[in-house]
């Protein structure tokens, strides 16, 4: 097997040029497989990671009857019960109840209809990170529930500005109208154009007054310790909230918009992939090819001198399998480098309403290596590499001497 070996690193190089050729439809076919998953992958990661952490939690307890999981249009009536089963859950590291509602809110000048969320101050930090988003003034306070926070788009359509008044009238649960009036505290800038100018954080006993809900909550968000274990924790919390009238979601299916844009994704990322594998196997096909035509006269010189077909085969075989491994190791390099220069600068992306729809999206993404994305790409192009030299090696095994020995 080293006599083939070596016989096969030179014979890859006697024709220098269309050898080189190959490595590098082959390289940056592969560097372009590996940039584009790490895009994705990254995009993905983000998806979630704002879904999660803005809006929908890892997972969220809510009545069963609730149809709609953006505006809950049920409440959980009893959210003691369900306070009490989330905290004694392993896996949970954090859990803030709220209530979603829609409004009208007015300022002095205007008003718009708004997305109005009721939320605990002390508990909601723990588990979202709107207050990071701050750009004036401050969060909630725990000890004033008058105050309210919204995004920086929403401020300026009410021309509304930090201490001044505002009015929110919403429909209580028993039929009537019921408003009250609250004072800006904080301004948040997240970049979705519709979370900027839709959105509006006030406390949780606010919101539960304005209703006329008493101790009701549209939903409980709960932060997993572990994004891994979010399925583990959801069937322990069916079980322990078993018989009462509440369903437990994962954020995939309280985000269903976001698997429908990774499933979208994966299936560009397939695309791709069998592009690129394609032109892997149609590059080292024709090299191959053109390499057994112009060394038919060599190979029937060799089993002429006793040389076995299953010999002349694994020759070629190695010779894809060398050409191959000299292709991922050129891909390899090559994406590693393109995808560590994106790892510390970020690539600028377009923020769209349909990207940021429900959710802040950084303008901003920086890359990340998927080590194992990248280690079955690279296999797989191995294996594409050596079964596309599979016609020309049985082709080389079924040679007859005689007949290759004439051949010009």
């Amino acid at each position: 097997m080293k006599l083939v070996a070596k016989l096969a690193w030179r014979n890859i190089w006697r024709n220098k040029r269309r050898t080189l050729i190959t490595l590098g439809s082959i390289g940056f076919g592969l560097a372009a497989l590996l940039f584009q998953q790490s895009l994705i992958k990254s995009l993905q990661d983000q998806l979630v990671e704002k879904s999660t952490r803005t809006y929908t939690a890892h997972l969220q307890v809510q009545s069963a009857k609730t149809t709609d999981n953006k505006v809950p249009d049920y409440r959980i009536e009893d959210p003691e019960s369900v306070y009490e089963a989330v905290g004694r859950t392993p896996g949970i590291a954090a859990w803030s109840p709220k209530i979603i509602f829609t409004g009208l809110v007015s300022s002095p000048l205007t008003s718009k209809g708004s997305l109005v969320v009721g939320v605990d101050p002390a508990k909601e930090p723990t588990l979202t990170i709107i207050q990071s988003y701050l750009v004036e003034g401050r969060y909630l306070s725990a000890s004033n529930d008058r105050e309210v926070m919204m995004g920086i788009k929403l401020a300026k359509e009410l021309d509304l500005k930090l201490g001044e008044k505002l009015v929110i009238m919403v429909q209580a649960s028993d039929g009537s109208l019921s408003a009250e009036a609250f004072r800006l505290a904080g301004v948040y800038k997240t970049d979705s154009p519709v979370y900027d100018g839709q959105i509006v954080y006030i406390p949780l006993s606010a919101s539960q007054r304005l209703l006329v809900c008493a101790d009701e909550v549209s939903i409980v968000g709960v932060k997993a310790g572990r994004i891994e274990d979010i399925d583990a924790i959801r069937e322990r919390l069916q079980a322990a909230l078993k018989g009462r009238p509440v369903s437990v979601l994962t954020w995939r299916e309280a985000a269903s918009e976001i698997v429908s844009i990774q499933k979208f994704q994966n299936a560009v990322l397939l695309v791709v992939l069998l592009i690129i594998f394609a032109i892997v196997a149609l590059g080292i096909f024709n090299t191959l090819l053109m390499s057994l035509f112009e060394r038919i006269r060599e190979f029937g010189l060799m089993m002429a001198l006793g040389a076995k077909p299953s010999h002349v085969a694994s020759l070629i075989l190695v010779e894809s399998a060398i050409l191959g491994m000299l292709g991922i190791v050129t891909g390899l390099t090559l994406g590693s480098a393109v995808i560590f220069y994106f790892c510390q600068k970020g690539i600028p992306l377009p923020i769209s309403d349909a990207m940021g729809y429900w959710m802040p999206f950084d303008k901003v993404i920086f890359l990340k290596f998927t080590w194992f994305e990248h280690i079955l790409s690279c296999l797989a192009a191995l294996l594409t590499s050596v079964l596309a030299a599979i016609f020309p090696a049985v082709h080389a095994a079924r040679l007859k001497p005689a007949d290759a020995l004439r051949h010009y």
